[in-house]
């Protein structure tokens, strides 16, 4: 019981994380009242400590953070992209500490930073082109390459941080 507890106080905590760096420290586009973010960075961190859990952490605090950042109407399409943007880094850390003691950052991790920046570009594209158009969609893919590439670089070193004080010791 006590571990679901702290699994749970966890996964509100990065929610609530998620929502800060997503909602708070944003720059935004102009576009569709679009933002750019680096909030992916702690659904990336999430993703490597929680477990499936994570994908609730990402569903909740993306959703979140649209709602308190005034760009509600896209509250349900994130909170289905961002759960995605969890499982890469869900799959790829069980994986890995099946083999190996558990570390945030390893070359699977790095590489699934990859894949869900793609899981977040094309999925804002299709969410994007199905709520105002395509091509204004297609205006929007480079603000989220940046997005993608700004929170794989700030996943690495938050969790290189994490890995140094050995996070896990404490989870």
């Amino acid at each position: 019981m006590k571990n679901k507890v702290k699994k749970i106080c966890l996964t509100g905590l990065m929610a609530a994380l998620i929502t800060v760096c997503t909602a708070f420290i944003k720059i935004p586009t102009g576009i569709n009242s679009g933002y750019l973010h680096f909030g992916d960075s702690m659904i990336y961190i999430a993703g490597c400590i929680l477990g499936p859990w994570a994908a609730l952490a990402a569903a909740v605090g993306g959703a979140l953070a649209d709602v308190l950042a005034g760009a509600p109407q896209w509250a349900v399409a994130t909170a289905i992209i961002k759960a995605v943007n969890a499982v890469p880094f869900i799959l790829a850390t069980a994986a890995y500490n099946k083999k190996k003691s558990p570390k945030i950052v390893n070359v699977t991790t790095l590489i699934m930073t990859v894949v869900s920046g793609l899981i977040t570009i094309f999925g804002y594209l299709l969410a994007e082109g199905i709520m105002y158009s395509f091509p204004s969609a297609l205006t929007s893919v480079p603000f989220s390459i940046v997005q993608a590439v700004g929170s794989a670089v700030i996943f690495a070193i938050v969790g290189k941080i994490l890995d140094q004080i050995k996070i896990h010791k404490y989870l």
